[in-house]
């Protein structure tokens, strides 16, 4: 009989990245578009990084089926690589699942390294927690959210979190509402809502006890919402988690006819657990490209006071930078 998986509770924290280093990109997951990659990659070199890549990513054929273990190597190789600091995606989009079987589980664990990406990158970021025990960021990616003109505020918190040994202290949004009351603290833990219920029962389904649990989504009718969430539910994901924090769940409406919110489905559903509740945070997907998006360390201590309401990130996500 296979033995449990065995829980780790202090997280792998990466060295900080400072002007110089180097940023590897990895393309996981759906093609993009290259001419935004290019301005992506543009910015990032403006910031003072290099930037380092394999050109292979521009294929046409790298995101579909027979190419999967091509973009689980190119990870591989970009953790093994002593020159790379940070990782970044270049899309999400889908397909990341797939290459998890061809991920190098030891070479992850021995170079941890900065680990940047959202939505469908939100099942390497559960793996990466949970396999290899290390801090991991909920931020943006290369060719959409990275680019001249980009959100300043939206570069603040990524550059802060990834650079800085420092907690980033508390976040307030004038927009972020409350739907339960209270204050707590916990491990953050969390990401697109489809694929952290997609990762239920595998080897890196997301461990909620004494969490913070931060969940969003984009374009799902509220049928599959509740759906999502009475999975979470019946796998007791809610049952030992501290408090909850809501993206924007961009698009996420009620089908032709019905008449409750998505507010309604979330109220019903975590009613009984009585906790702290955050709705409407800025981080994951947003409608408006000009938006604030707050880049989250996941595996961090935070607190959440639904009282105010706000975000308080208490620990540094990344250690200070190694000096030889």
């Amino acid at each position: 009989m296979p033995q449990p998986k065995q829980r780790l509770i202090h997280k792998v924290k990466p060295e900080g990245l400072k002007r110089g280093d180097t940023i590897g990109i990895v393309a996981p997951a759906s093609s993009f578009d290259p001419e935004r990659f290019k301005i992506g990659v543009r910015v990032l070199r403006k910031l003072g990084y290099k930037v380092k890549y394999e050109r292979a990513m521009f294929s046409k054929y790298w995101s579909q089926p027979g190419h999967d273990k091509n973009r689980a190597e190119q990870i591989n190789r970009m953790f093994a690589d002593s020159e790379i600091k940070a990782i970044f995606c270049a899309k999400a989009g889908y397909g990341s699942i797939d290459i998890i079987p061809y991920l190098d589980r030891e070479i992850i664990r021995q170079n941890p390294k900065i680990f940047v990406g959202y939505s469908d990158i939100t099942i390497l970021l559960l793996y990466l927690q949970e396999m290899t025990n290390m801090v991991v960021f909920h931020g943006p990616v290369v060719s959409s959210e990275i680019y001249d003109g980009m959100n300043y505020r939206t570069l603040d918190y990524l550059i802060q979190l990834i650079s800085k040994p420092r907690p980033l202290g508390k976040i307030e949004f004038s927009s972020v509402q409350s739907l339960g009351s209270g204050k707590a603290t916990g491990r953050l833990v969390g990401g697109n809502l489809s694929l952290i219920v997609q990762a239920i029962g595998t080897a890196y389904d997301i461990n909620t006890d004494d969490s913070i649990l931060f969940l969003e989504e984009v374009g799902e009718d509220l049928e599959t919402v509740r759906e999502y969430f009475d999975r979470l539910k019946k796998s007791d994901k809610f049952k030992k988690v501290r408090g909850m924090v809501f993206g924007k769940m961009v698009d996420c409406f009620p089908n032709f006819g019905q008449t409750h919110s998505l507010k309604d489905i979330l109220t019903e559903m975590l009613a009984e657990f009585k906790l702290p509740v955050l709705f409407r945070f800025p981080s994951g997907h947003i409608k408006n490209r000009g938006e604030t998006r707050v880049t989250l360390p996941l595996g961090i201590s935070v607190t959440i006071d639904a009282d105010k309401p706000c975000l308080t990130i208490n620990r540094a996500a990344v250690n200070s930078t190694k000096v030889f």
